[in-house]
């Protein structure tokens, strides 16, 4: 393996005592020097930490990896010491006394390393404290580490000159995770790197950047972070576009080997553990294929009729409508069985359950839960589907109302087909298909969607049994305090019971009219907007419409004035009814009361007139306290 090079100014010598500095050489040195300094060699065992060091404890890792450091460049920079009663004081330098103090403590492990003299450390030392103290803060306040764009080059250099990523990350004092994350962004194009180098992304943008594996293509991702701001976030999901995360959870149920054994071909992010694979079609195949097969040797072993793959993340109504779930019966548990039950119940205060008393009762309440009817289960569906953590839930059993009807009768039931005709792949597409007939239909029909959609909203469905598989969510929680706030009753939400009879339901609804349609509609959206704070659009809309919160809102003690500080409500006060040219008596009256009395005078600045009248307000002033607003919310209304 290629030697690292080493920098030229490292302090190399042999192992053993110190050879004396010609006399000469010294007093060279010591003529540049001020009076109060000098540069020297002492052992390291003089050495100790001083107090004034601001760095007085160190982590035991970071440690390490300084002193592999060490060992391999050796002492590059002077420690930076205090001389005085106490000896030599390191003030500067604290995390190399240590490394080096390691170093002589568990040796060096590196054939080609330095060869540090631990008895000649250079040294630049003061008499002057003050000095000395201007060194201490001036080493923490001016080091600067090594920009992003400079360590992936300083390592892409080390790499190919032969080095491993753990002997660079010995040479840096790093790990080796960074060092890796570092030379997996020296694969960047030079374009990339220097738009790094020259802040015009950051570092989150520049490990996007690492999914893109065609230079051209690299490019344009690279224009759209410095040209359109993309951030990472968004530039992962523009690039993530057609493609599947490792951690989706058909992935995760099928495993990266078994599609890359398939020959799907993958991008691997070593920044977020995350993959980016490219063959969504054989990922999609591939899942179907294994749910399937699970479900097929789920029914061979648990005794059911059939057992249904479901390739949504959950098995929701749509898939056992017109079915009745099954439910067991009941038993007594022997006596002897049942007196251990109620000995292990009785057990309680400090005592706690053993692994085995737990396991017990576990199985004794697993009896007591009794058995389904052995008929009804034979005929039986169970669902299978794969959850959001790519993890198999299989559902409790069902069957279908007629045929239970049937099993109950007796023997005379005629026995229900162990496998269905078609496929669960095939009735999946069958099920698509019949979707995508009505969705195209209903294009035609506008208004039906509309009150579609209106209905929903205004009534208690589910979005996967409901007309759209659309979720809203009302933001339309009060404050903490109601006081002086008038909120409009529409606001509140207003879902209604469904009933029994959807269809009928609905017919009352179309009944009522397109106005009342859209009026529900209206307001079912409007009690979803978000706050204009954190929508651009809404609060560009806000200020058009000439909206302010004044306008349902006046601030009291109760709503606003006891959530400030003493000082906001003394600032509050001075601009409201001081005016330019007063003296300053009444602000100092406001300024010593208590914080309690404060609140109760603005609130009645704010909400009564005499108060106002007696303060000898002008028009002005009434004006701008019936428009003033918090600073929080001011610069979001019109």
């Amino acid at each position: 393996m290629p030697k690292p090079s080493l920098p030229p100014c490292a302090l190399i010598s042999t192992r053993g005592p110190a050879k004396s500095q010609p006399r000469d050489r010294i007093a060279a040195m010591n003529d540049q020097t001020p009076l109060n300094q000098a540069t020297r060699t002492v052992p390291l065992s003089a050495l100790h930490l001083s107090p004034l060091n601001p760095r007085q404890d160190h982590d035991a890792d970071d440690i390490a990896a300084l002193a592999k450091s060490l060992e391999i460049n050796g002492i590059m920079q002077n420690l930076n010491v205090l001389e005085n009663s106490e000896g030599l004081g390191v003030v500067a330098g604290g995390r190399r006394l240590r490394a080096l103090e390691l170093l002589t403590k568990d040796g060096t492990a590196l054939e080609n390393g330095a060869l540090i003299d631990f008895d000649a450390i250079p040294i630049h030392v003061t008499t002057d404290e003050t000095m000395a103290r201007s060194w201490a803060g001036a080493e923490g306040a001016t080091q600067r580490p090594l920009h992003p764009a400079e360590e992936i080059r300083a390592y892409a250099a080390m790499a190919d000159q032969g080095n491993t990523p753990e002997l660079i990350a010995a040479a840096f004092g790093q790990t080796r995770t960074h060092v890796m994350r570092r030379l997996k962004l020296a694969s960047l194009s030079p374009s990339s790197i220097d738009a790094l180098r020259r802040n015009l992304i950051s570092l989150d943008v520049a490990q996007v950047l690492t999914l893109v594996g065609a230079p051209d293509r690299q490019q344009d991702a690279l224009m759209l972070a410095t040209d359109r701001n993309f951030n990472a976030s968004q530039l992962r999901r523009q690039l993530m576009e057609g493609n599947v995360p490792s951690d989706d959870r058909r992935v995760i149920f099928i495993g990266l080997v078994l599609y890359l054994a398939e020959g799907g071909t993958l991008d691997e992010d070593l920044f977020s553990d995350q993959s980016r694979l490219h063959n969504a079609d054989l990922i999609d195949t591939l899942f179907k294929a294994k749910l399937t097969k699970k479900a097929e040797d789920l029914q061979a072993s648990a005794g059911v009729a059939r057992v249904i793959p479901i390739f949504e993340s959950y098995v929701g109504y749509q898939h056992f409508d017109g079915m009745q779930q099954l439910y067991r019966d009941p038993v007594d548990l022997p006596e002897a069985d049942q007196a251990r039950y109620d000995r292990l119940m009785e057990k309680g205060g400090d005592e706690i359950f053993s692994e085995a008393e737990l396991a017990e009762i576990d199985a004794l309440e697993e009896r007591m839960l009794g058995d389904f009817d052995a008929n009804e289960y034979a005929e039986a569906t169970l669902f299978i589907n794969v959850e959001h953590k790519g993890t198999i839930e299989v559902s409790r059993p069902y069957m279908e109302r007629e045929n239970r009807n049937a099993a109950g009768a007796g023997d005379s039931a005629s026995p229900v087909a162990p496998k269905p005709p078609v496929t669960q792949t095939g009735i999946a597409d069958l099920r698509i298909i019949q979707r995508a007939a009505f969705q195209t239909e209903m294009l035609k029909h506008p208004e039906l969607a509309l009150d579609l959609l209106a209905f929903q909203l205004s009534h208690d469905i589910y979005s996967y049994s409901g007309p759209f598989n659309v979720t809203v969510s009302d933001q339309n929680t009060p404050p903490g305090s109601v006081d002086n706030v008038h909120l409009d009753a529409r606001l509140k939400s207003g879902i209604n019971d469904l009933g029994g009879d959807v269809e009928a339901a609905f017919q009352t609804f179309q009944d009522m009219g397109k106005k009342h349609r859209n009026t529900v509609l209206s307001q079912a959206l409007v009690r979803t907007m978000n706050a204009p704070f954190g929508s651009q659009i809404n609060l560009a809309l806000m200020t058009k419409l000439g909206v302010s919160p004044r306008s349902i809102w006046t601030p009291s003690a109760d709503n606003f004035f006891k959530a400030c500080r003493a000082e906001l409500l003394d600032s509050i006060w001075r601009k409201l009814v001081i005016q330019d040219g007063e003296d300053d008596s009444e602000m100092q009256r406001f300024g010593n009361l208590k914080k309690g009395e404060k609140t109760k005078e603005l609130e009645a600045l704010f909400n009564d007139a005499s108060t106002q009248e007696a303060l000898l307000l002008t028009r002005d002033q009434i004006a701008a306290i019936d428009a003033w607003l918090p600073d929080e919310i001011a610069g979001d209304a019109a």
